[in-house]
């Protein structure tokens, strides 16, 4: 059977491959006679970070001693270094700020917070973080979120976390944005495949394949994952391809890429701790599906009109299919509190619930760059703005359900539909930037962007959802960077010191899921009910940020950073028992913090960071919220759960001897509160630390063997964890809590050639 699903995966695979192979043929003798040619149209296809886009479509960047925040920009060898799972699983691994609640237990669906902002792909959850891949805003167009899975990470050339309420970045970006830019054959010439397995019958594969020939590059990539899961009924398959096709001259860059997905996930979520307690492994309920299927074509271009005016712009299509089918307990009309009382009334204990949508999005973003200079003085100044639609059919079904002993459900009868709406997303947008330099050591930056959101539902079966919203607001953004040595002439070991100031301005709409669940009188349960609701004010994020950077030599590079974000009107979903809730404007809350960054490259070949990161996340007004044990009144000063007060990491990698590398990495978490104690009166799910090692051996210059160990000191911790009432026993109040996985191990051989 390992057999033919590894010959199954590695056909799937190929397919992009076969499909170039007369290109390839032709071209691959100029290829390898021909040396790498890296054009200047587009410095963000380099494979090496030199300057920092302060767009998401990218202008021609700017030196980082022109950015006043704490950017973390990464390159492909960073990622690849940590043998990383998936993409979240390498941010939370090194990336400052960055934290993980595991709600789904599944490694491409976890809860991504950065500096106490979500990046979720769940339903509800209240999206702070905006993420791009080559220019086009991923974040789903129904409820914000985010699917990790759709993500091509062996695709991925670089990527930036923008700090802060950035407005170039545009909607969602109150905490910050995620910025990602593709492979291209001319960046990344040659062949690379890798096969591996390990713990829990997890099998990988991944290939790619770049080249160019002329003014003609290519690049096409496929990734299979398939894992049993640890945990019972968690199995999850991933298939991703990525594709690029170019043409370039000395004044014009043209890329067409094209990402598929095809992922079916499955994960088991958070247990009462009473049964963790007797089994790591247990389950509440189950089976928990995410089907997604993707197709997202992407053009790109980039044009110099003139030596210092460049004229940049994507237009795109992105549609994704998604289906989830959810158990929960409890019949569906409600008619019993507890299993007991189910099995007592002859009703049915358990309850699916079904959702589809059908989300497609398409758009146009154009910008100007100049880079003429003002005055005799460096400046760089961009303008453009963007049009982007996004069309949602969401439908909602139930029906009730018997337990097995294992706790899986068995529907008992016929899906019953009781939702059907579509929903419009129109958002526009008008942006400029410019950046000033009065002198090498001080550097002025001002922005604005003007964005409208239109969202618009439609009730398919009546007219009780039906929704017509419009919010707009002009967003600003006002920075220096500045070098006193520089400026006073003095001579010091600190090279390319910067100290820098920012202030900025965010906004998030509303979406079609919270317009449409927003009455406490009729709760909603995610993502299965909805009734006509009151409107929501849109959130707005006022963030200030003040920091230091520079290095001593490429040993020892570091960061330190300060910031504070206010929200007003945040959006929250308000529980009023363990399924159902609304959401709700809870007036302001507050995110304040310190990053420090410290890395570098030592004896040849130790590479080696620490970042740290600590984020006080408070409510800074009194509110009356629910959660699944019923009303809480929350006191302006109390913390806000699911977010750690302390994330450290470190990690490293050296060579040991001739061709053979060992490293490894540690992340500690603080303790944090349960979600739905917002007044701070339950204890705490503890601190946690995780030990990771990595090893990799080169036998030559086209083959490598690697193997990593997670977890490796097996450590039982909780990432995660949710108040609520436990169905089988009676409805006694408890902690729902995600268990960490425990310690596995993979091992696998690379095997790549220019």
């Amino acid at each position: 059977m390992t057999y033919f699903l590894f010959r199954k995966h590695w056909l799937w695979a190929a397919i992009p491959l076969l499909l170039t192979s007369p290109i390839i043929n032709a071209a691959e003798a100029e290829t390898e006679n021909t040396p790498n040619k890296t054009s200047p149209v587009d410095v963000f296809e380099l494979p090496e970070i030199e300057v920092v886009s302060t767009t998401p479509v990218g202008s021609s960047g700017l030196k980082l001693k022109k950015i006043s925040g704490n950017v973390q920009s990464i390159e492909d060898e960073t990622l690849n270094r940590h043998e990383a799972t998936s993409l979240p699983d390498f941010m939370n691994r090194q990336m400052q700020s960055v934290n993980i609640n595991d709600t789904q237990n599944n490694p491409y669906q976890p809860d991504i917070t950065y500096r106490g902002f979500s990046a979720s792909p769940v339903l509800g959850a209240p999206i702070g973080v905006s993420v791009y891949q080559d220019g086009v805003r991923v974040n789903e167009a129904f409820g914000d979120t985010i699917n990790w899975d759709l993500i091509p990470q062996i695709a991925i050339s670089s990527m930036e976390m923008m700090p802060g309420s950035n407005p170039l970045f545009g909607l969602n970006t109150l905490g910050g944005a995620l910025s990602l830019r593709t492979k291209s054959g001319r960046s990344h010439p040659g062949f690379n495949a890798q096969a591996s397995g390990g713990s829990y019958g997890r099998q990988n594969y991944q290939a790619e394949y770049g080249g160019s020939h002329d003014q003609f590059d290519w690049y096409f990539a496929g990734n299979i994952f398939d894992d049993q899961g640890w945990r019972p009924y968690s199995p999850s398959s991933v298939n991703q391809s990525f594709g690029k096709i170019g043409w370039e001259n000395d004044k014009t860059d043209i890329d067409l890429s094209f990402t598929f997905a095809d992922n079916k996930l499955q994960g088991v979520g958070p247990v009462p701790q009473e049964s963790l307690q007797q089994n790591w492994s247990a389950i509440y309920s189950a089976p928990d599906v995410t089907k997604n299927t993707l197709y997202f074509f992407n053009l790109k271009g980039n044009h110099w009109l003139t030596d210092q005016l460049k004229l940049s712009g994507t237009t795109y299509n992105r549609n994704n299919n998604s289906y989830s089918l959810n158990s929960n307990t409890g019949s569906s009309g409600g008619t019993c509190d507890t299993y007991a009382d189910c099995l007592e009334g002859g009703f049915s204990p358990a309850t699916f619930q079904a959702a589809r949508a059908k989300q497609n999005g398409t758009g146009v973003n154009l910008q100007l760059t100049s880079d003429y200079k003002v005055l005799k003085h460096e400046n760089q100044f961009v303008f453009g703005g963007g049009y982007n639609y996004a069309k949602t059919g969401y439908t909602i079904g139930t029906q009730n359900a018997d337990f097995t002993p294992t706790f899986y459900e068995v529907a008992n009868q016929p899906l019953t539909t009781t939702v059907n709406i579509n929903g419009e997303n129109t958002y526009s947008n008008v942006f400029a930037t410019d950046t000033f330099s009065v002198f090498d050591w001080l550097h002025l930056n001002a922005s604005a962007n003007w964005m409208q959101a239109h969202v618009q539902t439609l009730d398919k079966m009546g007219d009780a959802l039906n929704g017509n919203n419009t919010f707009q607001r002009l967003n600003p953004s006002a920075g220096l960077t500045f070098n006193p040595f520089d400026a006073l002439n003095v001579k010091t070991p600190l090279q390319e010191f910067t100290t820098y100031f920012n202030y900025n301005e965010g906004f998030r709409a509303p979406t079609p899921v919270e317009l449409t669940c927003a009455d406490p009188n009729a709760p909603c349960t995610l993502p299965n009910s909805f009734l006509s609701d009151p409107p929501l004010k849109p959130v707005v994020s006022h963030t200030l940020e003040t920091g230091l950077r520079g290095k001593f030599s490429a040993a020892l590079k570091w960061n330190l950073s300060f910031y504070e974000t206010i929200n007003t009107n945040d959006i929250l979903f308000l529980n009023v028992d363990t399924t159902r809730g609304y959401f709700s404007n809870v007036g302001k809350t507050k995110r304040q913090g310190i990053e420090l960054g410290l890395s570098g490259l030592a004896l040849d070949s130790l590479n080696w960071y620490i970042s740290y990161g600590f984020v006080d996340a408070t409510y800074q007004s009194n509110a009356q919220l629910f959660n699944g044990l019923g009303a809480e009144s929350v006191i302006a000063g109390n913390k806000i759960p699911s977010i750690p007060a302390n994330t450290l990491k470190f990690g490293s990698e050296y060579e040991v001897f001739h061709n053979f590398f060992f490293g490894g990495d540690l992340q500690y978490v603080s303790s944090q509160y349960s979600r739905g104690d917002d007044t701070n009166s339950n204890p705490q799910i503890p601190d946690y630390a995780i030990v990771n090692l990595n090893t990799r051996y080169v036998i030559n210059k086209n083959v490598e063997l690697f193997a990593m160990g997670k977890n490796i000191f097996d450590n039982h911790y909780v990432s995660f964890s949710q108040l609520g009432q436990n169905f089988f026993n009676n409805n006694n109040p408890t902690q729902f809590q995600g268990p960490g996985a425990p310690a596995t191990g993979y091992a696998g051989i690379r095997v790549h050639w220019n």
